[in-house]
């Protein structure tokens, strides 16, 4: 649904509440002034009083409203680019605009317009400025967060700007849209609801973040992820569980500074990767054997991102050539030994992992390194030290491999898992894993690099996706 929309397939999909298409296009009612979900539960407009949009920003840009019964601020979100992703995802409010996205991702601001354009209908500037609205309106409606706080949290640089935009674009104050009073307050933490698009195997994520768990930093249970935050001069904590009756995974989360929320929301989402297509996903892959097999047993299988990616780079360091048990082992004395311990958080979350700055100069003594591998983590510290930004926003896959395979220690693996799941690129793919190995050796054939990465081809853009089920069918 990334081309022009086709008005007879969102008739059809809207008629009949077709719960694969919500996120992808939303509805305009003329007669109403409001926007909904092709799920909405209201009873259907005539097709003459209806117009399509291909993003709730482009919706409410066009001067809709969101429906009050169906809440399209909260619908899962498109499958987009990776790269358009990727700037959506580190857009920071306080100091981004045109200019400084295109230096930083090495694209034209033309390429760039064109992208929103065709993705969200809407120019950049539009686009962010209903992104600002939307999240505003969602953070008052579900939480009971003041508005200075919710004014900040979702990017707006003045409580008066915040006040304006909001009268503006619904014609009420902020707190005419905070309606009904809660009877109870908690002022301890907030909750948030974050959807995603079916299916999604909540137990199997769970299992997989409980295998890598760094007690005392982390705490997996059968039913939820908790862990401790410090982004800057912000500290706190979260606890994410799944939504009892909606596609959807609950976020309760206290912090020291609520500006970073849209941060956190935008970690969280890409941690659990609740903003991929499944069904477009697996209807490429599926043309594979071992891949069908494994989507049919598994279809709510996803890819795991991470929470920081300098904190996964040093685990995925240290789990070069050793178990996943081994290394999560080695992630969690270097984070008793030079993390920091916060009294104010629940204790059985207090650790934070070290940051760069921590880990600077680090002998690592006592923490049961190879030489070797103590060699490359001091290496990888100081380059990354001095050239995180060029990571986090590389370009191209190719350039990101040559860029850290220069680094002595780091080779084609360690490259691509980093970017599999420390960046979580969907094409990234370490071809030369013993176990994509294992998993396409037939009768005793192992399929040479070349072979592998000839049949990755037709897998591409979801390479990273192909990655794990292989490693599943080998697991179950």
């Amino acid at each position: 649904m990334n081309q022009p929309l086709d008005v007879q397939t969102c008739e059809t999909a809207r008629l009949s509440r077709d719960a694969r298409f919500d996120g992808k296009f939303f509805t305009g009612v003329i007669t109403t002034g409001i926007f909904c979900r092709p799920i909405c539960p209201a009873r259907p407009p005539k097709p003459e009083n209806v117009q399509y949009y291909l993003s709730a920003e482009q919706a409410q840009h066009a001067g809709f409203s969101p429906c009050k019964r169906c809440f399209p601020e909260q619908a899962a979100f498109k499958s987009l680019p990776v790269k358009l992703k990727r700037i959506i995802q580190s857009f920071d409010y306080k100091s981004d605009n045109l200019t400084t996205i295109s230096d930083r991702f090495d694209i034209s601001t033309r390429q760039l317009q064109r992208l929103f354009q065709q993705y969200y209908g809407l120019s950049p500037s539009e686009y962010f400025q209903q992104q600002r609205l939307l999240l505003a309106r969602k953070l008052i409606s579900t939480t009971e967060l003041s508005f200075s706080d919710i004014c900040f949290a979702s990017g707006f640089n003045s409580v008066r700007r915040f006040n304006e935009a909001i009268q503006s674009s619904y014609q009420c104050t902020p707190k005419s849209l905070r309606k009904t009073k809660k009877t109870t307050t908690n002022s301890e933490h907030l909750t948030i609801n974050l959807p995603y698009r079916p299916p999604f195997d909540w137990q199997l994520m769970l299992t997989f973040f409980q295998n890598r768990q760094i007690n005392g930093l982390e705490k997996v249970t059968q039913t939820s992820y908790q862990r401790s935050i410090s982004i800057d001069n912000c500290t706190g904590w979260l606890a994410i569980t799944h939504h009892q009756d909606k596609p959807s995974l609950v976020m309760k989360i206290a912090l020291s500074d609520y500006s970073y929320l849209n941060n956190i929301i935008t970690r969280i989402r890409r941690m659990f990767d609740l903003d991929a297509d499944m069904e477009l996903i697996h209807r490429q892959l599926s043309q594979h054997p071992i891949l069908e097999k494994t989507i049919q047993q598994y279809q709510g299988l996803r890819l795991p991102g991470c929470w920081d990616i300098f904190e996964f780079s040093i685990r995925a360091i240290l789990g070069q050539q050793i178990s996943v048990k081994g290394a999560t082992t080695l992630a969690k004395r270097i984070t008793e030994k030079y993390g920091e311990y916060l009294p104010e958080l629940p204790e059985e979350i207090s650790l934070i992992f070290p940051s760069v700055n921590a880990l600077i100069g680090a002998e690592y003594e006592e923490i049961g390194l190879t030489k070797t591998r103590i060699a490359t983590l001091q290496r990888w510290v100081e380059f990354f030290n001095d050239h995180h930004e060029s990571i986090e926003n590389y370009s191209s896959l190719e350039k990101l491999e040559k860029q850290l395979c220069e680094i002595k220690g780091i080779g084609p693996w360690t490259v691509n898992y980093l970017a599999m799941r420390g960046l979580s690129d969907p094409d990234a793919f370490p071809s030369a894993d013993l176990g994509i190995i294992k998993a396409l050796t037939i009768d005793g054939q192992k399929p040479s690099n070349k072979e592998i990465l000839q049949l990755a081809e037709t897998w591409r853009p979801w390479r990273a996706y192909a990655c794990i089920y292989l490693w599943h069918s080998l697991a179950h």
